[in-house]
């Protein structure tokens, strides 16, 4: 199947399939007979010296260089002018250069046009706008093809980037409990391992909701491990987990900012509150932080590139589905993520 699907990509091979079903077509279209006959097809090839001539001044020229930079009135103006030239190009073919033929190939055939201008003209106009409708759907295609590479590619940064100061801290914390003989080192250990072989190995594709409020949980466990006041981190689920499934890493970037943003200054003002409710038809995630000084090296920008990671990949995957919203005082930022489950 995949090998199918390799061999159907290539250009070539669209445009040959094109203009093979283009020319049964309108040899059948103008085939006297109920059945085609040879004569039928040799006049559809002459017949589609011009309109092949139409298509790909179209498609190679006219749709990229105005449509696609979005010049209508030039585009629709020479696109006009082309099909007066395929016009042009068809009269000249049936009317001088065909009867100009050897007359062996005149006796054999008599090819003649007594299509009508309207009817020329119609048929030249349905091309024009079904191969510039083909030429948008396929850059179109191509775009959201290219955001989803790209978004690929940010996704295996983001696996593999978890941030070096959160494993450093957490390293630093299970050798300080590993010193006290601490029973909580070995929990501290397996959490750390589960999220590094979540975020390496098992988010290649979409997963379950409950492996990422799995690991969710994991990565804020492992925060509270070096933040004395742990009791200001709070996660609240709500809904089935189970039944739902979900682009991962998405909400990672959001916890990571609120943690390096928040906890700063005044203990006792430091918080991050989470909250996750998923039901039949929506998912509603939210998060707070308290705002902490920031410093001179740091962005003014809260969130940076991971809230615009954010964004970008709940545009590409969940498109009008998802809304985000962002509210800041001087004092709390605050992100929300609703995403409408079809």
């Amino acid at each position: 199947m995949r090998k199918i699907k390799e061999i159907l990509s290539k250009k070539w091979l669209q445009h040959v399939i094109f203009w093979v079903l283009s020319l049964y077509t309108i040899g059948s279209y103008f085939s006297i007979s109920g059945i085609i006959k040879i004569i039928d097809f040799i006049y559809a090839g002459f017949f589609h010296i011009p309109l092949m001539i139409l298509v790909y001044i179209n498609i190679r020229y006219l749709v990229p260089k105005f449509l696609q930079k979005e010049q209508y009135f030039p585009f629709l103006l020479l696109g006009i002018f082309n099909l007066g030239l395929a016009y042009f190009i068809h009269e000249l073919l049936f009317e001088i250069i065909i009867p100009a033929l050897p007359q062996a190939l005149s006796t054999a055939f008599y090819i003649v046009s007594f299509t009508d201008m309207s009817v020329l003209i119609t048929i030249f106009g349905i091309y024009w706008v079904l191969t510039t409708l083909l030429k948008l759907s396929k850059s179109w295609y191509r775009l959201q093809q290219i955001e989803r590479e790209k978004l690929s590619l940010e996704l295996n940064s983001l696996k593999m980037q978890i941030n070096p100061h959160f494993l450093f801290n957490s390293l630093n914390s299970m050798y300080s409990l590993a010193r006290k003989k601490s029973d909580k080192t070995p929990d501290a250990i397996l959490r750390l391992s589960n999220l590094m072989r979540y975020m390496i190995y098992e988010v290649s594709e979409d997963v379950p909701l409950s492996k990422e409020v799995d690991s969710i949980n994991d990565y804020l466990d492992l925060q509270k491990l070096r933040i004395s006041e742990s009791e200001n981190i709070t996660f609240e689920t709500e809904g089935d987990l189970e039944n739902r499934i979900i682009a991962p890493l998405l909400f990672f970037p959001l916890i990571e900012n609120s943690f390096k943003h928040g906890f700063k200054g005044n203990k006792e003002e430091n918080y991050v509150k989470i909250s996750l409710t998923n039901t039949s038809k929506k998912l509603d995630f939210c998060i707070i932080n308290n705002k902490g000084k920031v410093g001179h090296s740091e962005s003014d920008k809260h969130g940076g590139i991971g809230l615009e990671n954010v964004k970008q990949r709940l545009h590409l995957i969940y498109g009008e589905n998802a809304h985000l919203e962002i509210n800041e005082t001087s004092e709390q930022f605050e992100v929300k993520i609703k995403i409408d489950w079809k």
